[in-house]
């Protein structure tokens, strides 16, 4: 890859946090910095010789200012950085500077463990630190949406990056590109004179390990790193998942195009379509539905609010005032009975007070498995955003992709919502509902009690509307044909992360896809959750120990779920370039990740 490609690459990546990441803030005023991360992934562990990026705001000029040539000055654009660890300040040789983003090369010489980043821009500090955690190893894959996920920087050995045209083949050696590798024994500020090979460092695509021909800095930049890989036999599809594991530590999980001739890719399971990736990859806006039916704990997945509604209904009920904050700390607890009382410390009088059945109410009231629906309209403007929605997420049939846990969709990495009209009506085996309005773009409504999930009754659900200012009338229809029951679900109370882990099923919708996955939430070792796809009648699925080690362990708070496919259903509504009819069905369990 030439010098201004990866350039183009890690600036992309900086807007794309800017703009979608950050919020914002003012432009004037004193050097703030906010975060210093992985440039390529934007994770926190920075990794001895690595590129990062520190975001903020009046930290640089107007206009952004690089590094003209080797050896990388110290301070670019009135723009300087410096890592403090222990009693020593190091300073970093820097890449280029703007007024809210800086990158910078994490000098190899940095001991390992917690340091702060400083800021000077135009001989004025930055008041506080930003604090980040210096590790020997922490790899992140370069995307080309620059937003660390879906597609990966991938190249040939000429350079040519490989795309959903230009497909990898099996047995072709490929490059990623990406940093964090680790330290270099010579300066940071010059490409390196020889490059030698790290040591250890683990290749996958797919579900399979692949051969590693080199791991190692690039002969283009400064900090940047390029791990050679064959491509393994077996694989196929658009959103293959490659991985890198160095130091015990996995990177982000990024996707390539694979097919055994080099033509066009293909996928059997529902994935984005490649057209919409491609307008997406272009900078062209894409505009998204999503309209689902089932359990809570699944459509608060897609953006589903329940904090206001349960607000009101626990108030009712306790006879004390609610707030919405409070019924999303009974939602998380909600799993565990322990954790519940731990939860409804605050309001143990009034709970006390009840009678059996106002407390079973209760209960009734926050279990995730009672059922409603929700439909959202937006649009992406950036491929980043979409990326980040779904296109990172649902990889092609049998592999997994993991990813960081974050709000819906459509509520978080859309620019604009769409208004669909002024409510829209469910009919189906669950009955008859109104999803009224929640915000822009965003619809639903709870059912209740009745029915009660997991999953939603047989039968087929339809959702309409005359249309609104955005989006035309439509009616859109949904067959729930047969549910999915987890068959050893009893056997299953803990997860060995070092370990291939199992899952089987029985029923469904055939031809159907089936999605496995869960999640697990853990501070500080961080929220993340995985999700695998696999063909209804295959039965089986067996996670990859190395995608389980991606999750944190956390002894309480982790999940594992079987569902159908929710890209199975696509439906034509008018303005919408695509969208899916979701059966959110689910079969679910809470389990310790070990």
């Amino acid at each position: 890859m030439k010098t201004n490609q990866w350039l183009t690459f890690v600036r992309r990546g900086l807007f794309f946090y800017a703009l979608v990441v950050l919020p914002a803030r003012g432009q004037f005023g004193p050097p703030y910095i906010y975060s210093a991360v992985n440039s390529a992934n934007y994770d926190s562990n920075i990794a001895q010789g690595s590129l990062f990026v520190v975001f903020g705001a009046n930290i640089g000029p107007a206009q952004i200012v690089r590094a003209g040539s080797y050896p990388l000055p110290t301070q670019v654009g009135g723009t300087a950085i410096s890592v403090i660890a222990g009693s020593t300040t190091y300073p970093c040789p820097m890449v280029y500077s703007l007024a809210g983003q800086a990158a910078a090369v994490m000098p190899s010489n940095v001991p390992p463990g917690q340091a702060m980043v400083m800021l000077n821009y135009n001989g004025q500090a930055t008041p506080f630190p930003a604090f980040t955690n210096v590790v020997p190893s922490a790899v992140g894959i370069f995307t080309v949406s620059s937003s660390g996920l879906g597609p990966g920087v991938v190249t040939a050995v000429d350079g040519t990056v490989k795309t959903f045209a230009v497909t990898a083949k099996t047995g072709e050696t490929v490059i990623a590109w990406a940093t964090g590798l680790g330290p270099i024994s010579g300066p940071d500020n010059v490409i390196p004179p020889t490059f030698p090979s790290f040591p250890g460092v683990e290749v996958f695509v797919g579900t399979s390990s692949a051969n590693v021909v080199y791991a190692g800095r690039s002969g283009c930049c400064a900090g940047v790193d390029q791990i050679a890989f064959e491509v393994p036999a077996g694989t196929a599809g658009c959103y293959e998942p490659v991985v890198v594991r160095s130091g015990g530590k996995i990177s982000n999980f990024v996707s390539m195009a694979v097919n055994n001739t080099g033509a066009p890719c293909s996928d059997t399971a529902p994935t984005i379509p490649v057209a919409i990736m491609n307008r997406a990859l272009a900078e062209q806006p894409v505009t998204m539905a999503a309209l689902a039916a089932g359990p809570l704990g699944e459509l608060r997945g897609l953006g589903f609010r329940p904090e206001q509604a349960l607000a009101e209904k626990l108030s009712a009920l306790l006879h004390a005032k609610v707030s919405p904050p409070d019924v999303s700390k009974l939602l998380r607890a909600s799993h565990s009975p322990r954790a519940l009382n731990r939860a409804m410390a605050k309001y143990a009088a009034a709970y006390r007070a009840l009678d059996p059945a106002a407390k079973e109410a209760i209960r009734r009231a926050i279990n995730l498995t009672q059922e409603g629906a929700f439909a959202a309209f937006g649009q992406y403007t950036t491929a980043g955003t979409l990326a980040a929605a779904v296109g990172g997420l649902f990889p092609s049939q049998g592999t997994c992709n993991v990813f960081n846990l974050a709000g819906g969709p459509l509520s978080t990495a859309s620019s604009k919502g769409f208004d669909a009209g002024t409510s829209l009506a469910l009919s189906g085996p669950a009955g008859a509902w109104t999803l009224a309005p929640v915000g822009s773009g965003q619809y639903q409504v709870m059912f209740g009690s009745t029915p009660s999930g997991p999953n939603l009754p047989l039968g087929t659900y339809t959702i309409s509307t005359s249309g609104g200012r955005d989006v035309g009338g439509f009616s859109a229809a949904l067959n729930v044909g047969g549910n999915l029951v987890w068959t050893n679900k009893a056997a299953v109370s803990s997860v060995d992360r070092t370990q291939p882990l199992n899952l089987t099923w029985s029923g469904g919708t055939t031809p159907g896809y089936v999605l496995l996955g869960g999640y697990a939430e853990s501070n500080p070792g961080g929220h993340k959750g995985f999700v695998c796809v696999e063909d209804t009648t295959k039965g089986s699925f067996t996670v990859p120990s190395f995608v389980l080690s991606a999750l944190p362990a956390t002894a309480s708070g982790g999940v594992l779920f079987i569902g159908p496919h929710p890209l199975s259903r696509q439906v034509p509504i008018p303005g919408v370039d695509f969208a899916y009819f979701i059966d959110g069905s689910s079969d679910s369990k809470s389990v310790a990740y070990q």
